[in-house]
């Protein structure tokens, strides 16, 4: 019934069928080599083979055309990453430089999968950058894109990541929860933000990342400046009291908060400074959930136990005395709690989006009870003025916590992660 149904919808839409069959491939892994994976069922992988077969073959020729110059462009561009990987760091920029001019463009209807509305329009052959990673080489590449409902003379910048050998799967999990929690804030009439970038699976153990547009990473603003983020806020927008600093410090509040109800609910970790962005407005963006819900770093150490990082430069910025008196302060924490209990009516929603993910091997699933916990973290047993008072003690335990200090100094001796 569900595959009927499938395939009806991609014979109305060549990019519905396009994101089934990357999610399909995605899903088509027989061995997921991470800490809790497992190996799939057999005749589960049939079933998702035959399904994508019979996609493609009630293709038109003109869709079967589309289609196969749409991944054909996408899956040349992410062999890139598994190419590099012999090569010595200080040869990989002009690596990918060398394959990027290889790569032509077929077509002016081609799109960014984790974006269709964005049609390609070329590739910035000198936009290649591997990106750190243990045993493997990401790239991120930049392709000139403009929006399929507009001026198609307005070509900007859109960069994305490219994996391969990482399951992309678990970002999508908690992509999926934020969106749903964006839509949720949006539906109450609440000021929080978030931004539930794209990334799209595309294969077994490939991947595609949007890159979240105007951003830094707190990492890279270390890198060229000493001050914290009350400095750097001053020196990027003006002097305190300014129209343009508050304005600034404004938008970090609306997004710490929205973004301390998801990570209450979601518990990500690994949330040193180089998985934190700063958009060019002052709004933080959390990226990379490689750890959620029941997992985290170091065999599952559990390091970080604040519900959400709110380090000491954090409250510099929310809490200009230092004593939780600030008005900020009190702005943030009722946002906080006002975000908190709007997700709280929606909980079974939110849990089912979860739920649906339990038996797909992702790691986040693969120790304790992570619907359980998930649960209680909604404390459904509570009144609203009970869970207020929760949410406003997550607020006060993760203030300037030593643990999220002891992290981001870890991560500076381990990695080179700026403080």
């Amino acid at each position: 019934m569900v595959e009927g149904y499938l395939l009806r919808a991609a014979q109305r839409s060549d990019i519905f069928a396009h994101t089934l069959i990357w999610h399909l491939q995605g899903e088509s892994v027989e061995e997921i080599v991470k800490d809790g994976a497992f190996d799939k069922n057999a005749s589960f992988q049939e079933i998702l083979s035959e399904v994508r077969q019979h996609i493609v073959d009630g293709f038109t020729p003109k869709a079967l055309n589309f289609f196969s110059r749409e991944f054909d462009f996408f899956e040349k561009v992410t062999s890139i990453s598994g190419a590099l990987l012999p090569l010595p760091k200080e040869e990989r920029v002009a690596g990918i430089r060398r394959e990027l001019e290889k790569i032509k463009m077929q077509g002016e209807d081609l799109y960014l999968p984790t974006a269709p509305n964005k049609l390609v329009r070329g590739i910035q052959v000198d936009s290649g950058i591997p990106l750190q990673s243990a045993a493997k080489v990401p790239i991120m590449i930049t392709f000139n894109v403009v929006d399929r409902d507009g001026d198609h003379n307005d070509v900007k910048p859109q960069a994305c990541i490219f994996k391969v050998g990482d399951d992309c799967r678990q970002d999508v999990l908690a992509l999926q929860v934020i969106s749903l929690l964006g839509d949720i804030f949006h539906a109450v009439g609440l000021n929080l933000y978030l931004f539930p970038y794209g990334v799209l699976p595309t294969g077994a153990g490939k991947g595609i990342i949007e890159v979240v547009p105007n951003t830094r990473s707190r990492s890279q603003m270390g890198e060229t400046t000493d001050g914290g983020l009350y400095e750097i806020f001053q020196q990027n927008y003006g002097l305190v009291g300014s129209t343009t600093f508050e304005t600034a410090r404004a938008n970090f509040l609306i997004s710490r908060a929205g973004y301390a109800v998801a990570s209450l609910l979601l518990q990500p970790k690994d949330r040193h400074n180089g998985n934190l962005l700063f958009d060019d407005v002052g709004r933080l963006v959390h990226i990379d959930f490689g750890f959620i819900l029941e997992t985290s770093p170091g065999g599952n150490m559990r390091f970080e136990n604040a519900h959400f990082k709110l380090s000491h430069e954090m409250t510099q910025l929310l809490d200009p005395s230092g004593v939780m008196k600030s008005k900020t302060w009190h702005q943030f924490v009722s946002l906080c709690v006002k975000g908190y209990l709007a997700a709280r009516r929606y909980m079974d929603e939110i849990i089912s989006t979860v739920q649906m993910m339990l038996e797909s091997g992702l790691p986040c699933f693969s120790r304790g009870d992570p619907i359980g916990n998930l649960r209680k973290r909604f404390h459904p047993e509570m009144s609203e003025r009970e869970a207020a008072l929760f949410m406003i003690n997550v607020c006060t335990d993760a203030y300037n916590k030593w643990t999220t200090a002891g992290y981001d100094l870890i991560q500076y001796l381990q990695q080179g992660v700026e403080k």
